[in-house]
């Protein structure tokens, strides 16, 4: 597969029509190219669902081979500016309206499907526990660097979002942390020391 790509991308027939073909994308014209896909040939689509397992492991790969080449080989302000300038051409309400119908997909797939349901919970919880681990040890390190960041982001983030709905999920995650035995005195002291430190540096004391 790698060959291929590379032979092609290696045509500038094939560099030119790709450069064009995306300079000129819409959200609409992807809504119809799905439609198409899906539609044109049925065999096209059942191929696709069939390959699923071997074309997410290779994302996968692919996402994480991405993340170490960029890291390894363009600077941080190169990438920065560059990300900056594509959230801006970002339309938030296209990605609201997609989140809805993946989050409605979704829920479907798994009310039909006990076997589906099964295996997230049976494997779900590692993969979610290593995502877990690599994002908070990110988060620490960003929290050293600007110690207002990561607090500005979630004002930002929860002024956004249905009240009501977070208010319940919030109440649903504390049961179940409470459910847990991860030494909740110990993690409570913890909290009430660092919110008395940050209250008194805010204080200037």
């Amino acid at each position: 597969m790698s060959g291929l790509i590379r032979e092609l991308i290696r045509k500038p027939l094939i560099k030119g029509m790709l450069r064009r073909h995306l300079k000129d994308i819409t959200p609409e014209g992807a809504r119809a190219m799905v439609k198409t896909i899906l539609w044109q040939d049925i065999e096209v689509i059942l191929g696709i669902v069939g390959s699923m397992p071997a074309f997410i492991n290779a994302a996968a790969a692919a996402v994480g081979t991405l993340a170490d080449e960029v890291n390894e080989k363009l600077s941080p302000e190169l990438i920065k500016g560059f990300a900056e300038s594509l959230l801006k051409d970002v339309d938030p309400a296209i990605l609201k309206d997609s989140a809805r119908a993946v989050a409605a997909l979704s829920s479907n797939i798994l009310k039909a499907s006990p076997e589906l349901k099964a295996f997230i919970i049976e494997k779900g919880p590692g993969i979610i526990a290593s995502g877990i681990n690599s994002c908070t040890a990110r988060l620490n390190e960003l929290c050293k660097q600007d110690p207002k960041l990561i607090s500005s982001f979630i004002t930002s983030v929860i002024d956004n979002l249905d009240q009501n709905e977070l208010r319940d999920a919030t109440l649903n995650l504390a049961e179940a942390f409470l459910d847990q035995r991860m030494g909740l005195i110990s993690w409570s002291c913890k909290l009430f020391k660092r919110r008395v430190e940050k209250r008194l540096k805010s204080l200037g004391m």
